[in-house]
């Protein structure tokens, strides 16, 4: 039987996982390690190559208050949960061959909250603090300023299906909560989820579950994936104080079925695990999923089974497999909620555990998807007030002490605090301020809450305002290159895939190279004299006929970029996705291919 050619996408996260995955010893690295590290890493630098390809699919991962300290920590944690050291290893966007920084501020706020930076990095405009899908004319609670359509901003999950593409949105959030609401709502006050929730400042403008279920592009979705019943008037449980509940006496999941049955679709209302694997792609054009009365538990918390609810992962499969149907191609919002949560709570432990599910959701994403069609963005929308501090030893558990004591008051202290939130545990003896001894307690238990500096309420940490990291690869993916606002992130996603803004504006210059030829061709218009060169003929919208049989997309291997086309399939098939240590090293590939390969710089 013929063996099925190995997607180029399933190729790269091998690249990626082989060549930079951790020995598992703890002796340290020798001064050759470091060497051929470093000219491995400068050859690969080298090899890069962009690509101009017009995205037909974008893929955004956001990680809601994933900031850069965070993402550090959590690389740490993942790879110690394997009994490395964890220092040396990657979070699976941290081996894309594009990275920025982005600035976070909102129009009205230094450090800003998660409605204005999704509106930013969503709508390409930046808002005001606590408005969602507005521009600044809108201040918080401003309702009548709201209803303004001068003052409303779409976002690019609007303008793909304005382009003919399908569109998604998984989270494991309420479905109306900040992040994914900036995709289809427009309102002055994040919170006001459903009707109740408007009162007397919001009264006469409509909440943000009935715009999902009622309004454009939110009606048009066809993949809805995360928690948030009681929003829409579906709780199947006991009342809780964080959740909002209907007044109306509307149930607007039963709305929502009955819309799209009654437009000829065919469509599936899901509340567990095994209803959602149930579902089969290819004869599902709608699917809505609510796995909670209000936000989806934390990974750690949730229920395994067909009872219980899907993990990030199987969400973010189940939504891409259904969208992948789309001729034109998808635009998919996936949202790791539950990370900005725990930090709010002081709680590292079910953070770290919070960012390894989004990073098994990713690399699952990338298995799904063809990379040289499909864009896919990693990023956060703000940062929090977590620090790694102190000396600890190299592979010291990143939820430990630090073996450091203070100078002044004699006690250890943790490698994460938090500059402000409840984790403030502090007695007055006489005259001095004393804290608490954290080799008292089990500071990796996963609802320890580490120490704070300001104390707050609980679940009221602040978060942070340095700048973001984003990580990108795909179709124009090193339009990230430096750092920018976060509302460029719309714009450039929005390039890639020649959609919104740029839907008429997307030439690419002359020097471009396309790693994929389109069938059978591609229009690409043209608007500046630098684009004239692509075209067959001048003018806007001229038919341009995409060079083929061009290198794939660069590989993070030297070596096995030189081997990739004559060997492709049998390093796929030699050793498995679970079992390759290391294809950046010469004599690896000599032992699995039985050749002899030297790495381009001699080494």
């Amino acid at each position: 039987m013929a063996r099925r050619r190995t997607p180029w996408a399933t190729v790269w996260i091998i690249l990626a996982t082989a060549a930079v995955a951790p020995s598992q010893h703890h002796k340290p690295e020798d001064r050759h390690h470091w060497w051929n590290l470093g000219q491995n890493e400068l050859v690969a630098a080298l090899n890069v190559r962009d690509n101009w390809n017009v995205a037909k699919n974008v893929v955004f991962f956001l990680g809601d208050g994933l900031g850069i300290t965070a993402n550090t920590a959590a690389r740490i944690f993942k790879g110690q949960k394997l009994g490395r050291n964890g220092e040396e290893g990657y979070l699976a966007w941290e081996r894309f061959p594009n990275a920025a920084l982005l600035k976070t501020y909102n129009v009205d706020k230094q450090v800003p909250d998660s409605a204005a930076t999704a509106t930013a990095f969503l709508c390409g405009v930046k808002g005001n603090f606590y408005t969602l899908g507005v521009d600044q004319s809108v201040t918080k609670g401003n309702c009548s300023a709201s209803k303004n359509p001068a003052f409303r901003v779409t976002s690019i999950l609007h303008w793909a299906q304005e382009a003919g593409k399908d569109t998604g949105i998984v989270t494991n959030t309420r479905i109306t909560h900040a992040t994914p609401a900036a995709a289809y709502a427009h309102t002055a006050h994040r919170d006001w989820e459903c009707d109740s929730a408007l009162g007397e400042e919001g009264a006469g403008c409509k909440d943000i579950a009935d715009q999902l279920v009622t309004d454009l592009p939110g009606k048009n979705i066809k993949v809805i994936l995360g928690g948030g019943r009681q929003a829409l008037g579906a709780s199947r449980g006991a009342s809780l104080n964080s959740t909002c509940f209907r007044k109306d006496g509307r149930n607007l999941t039963r709305e929502w079925l009955n819309d799209k049955l009654s437009r000829g679709h065919s469509a599936r209302y899901v509340t567990t695990l095994g209803e959602m694997e149930k579902v089969r792609a290819h004869d599902t054009d709608y699917l809505l999923g609510l796995f909670d009365d209000s936000h989806m538990p934390y990974e750690v918390d949730r229920l395994v089974g067909s009872s219980g609810s899907p993990s990030l992962r199987d969400m973010t499969i189940k939504a891409l497999r259904l969208l992948k149907k789309s001729e034109k191609g998808f635009f998919l919002l996936v949202e790791g909620g539950r990370i900005d949560h725990a930090l709010h709570d002081n709680i590292p432990h079910r953070a770290m555990e919070e960012i390894v599910a989004m990073d098994a959701a990713v690399a699952a994403a990338l298995r799904e998807v063809d990379l040289e069609e499909t864009l896919l963005v990693v990023s956060a929308d703000h940062s929090h007030v977590m620090t790694i501090n102190g000396y600890p030893d190299r592979g010291n558990d990143i939820l430990g002490i630090t073996g450091e004591l203070s100078k002044v008051d004699g006690l250890p202290y943790t490698t994460l605090m938090f500059t402000n939130g409840p984790g403030y545990n502090y007695t007055v003896d006489r005259y001095q301020v004393r804290r608490h001894d954290p080799r008292l307690v089990n500071t990796k238990h996963i609802d320890y809450r580490s120490q704070a500096a300001v104390p707050t309420p609980a679940m009221e940490e602040t978060h942070g305002g340095e700048d973001v990291a984003l990580w990108a690869i795909g179709p124009m993916a090193h339009l990230f290159h430096r750092t920018h606002e976060q509302n460029y992130v719309a714009h450039a996603m929005a390039y890639s895939a020649c959609i919104g803004p740029s839907q008429n504006r997307c030439g690419r210059p002359s020097h471009a190279t396309f790693t994929k030829r389109p069938s059978p061709t591609r229009k690409l218009p043209v608007h500046s004299p630098r684009t004239a060169a692509l075209s067959t003929a001048a003018g806007s919208g001229t038919a341009v006929q995409l060079p083929g049989a061009l290198p794939k997309f660069p590989t993070l291997s030297p070596v096995l970029q030189q081997l990739l086309n004559d060997n492709e399939q049998k390093i796929v098939t030699s050793l498995g996705l679970e079992s390759v240590k290391s294809f950046s090293a010469t004599e690896d590939v000599r032992q699995l291919l039985g050749r002899n390969v030297l790495l381009p710089h001699g080494g």
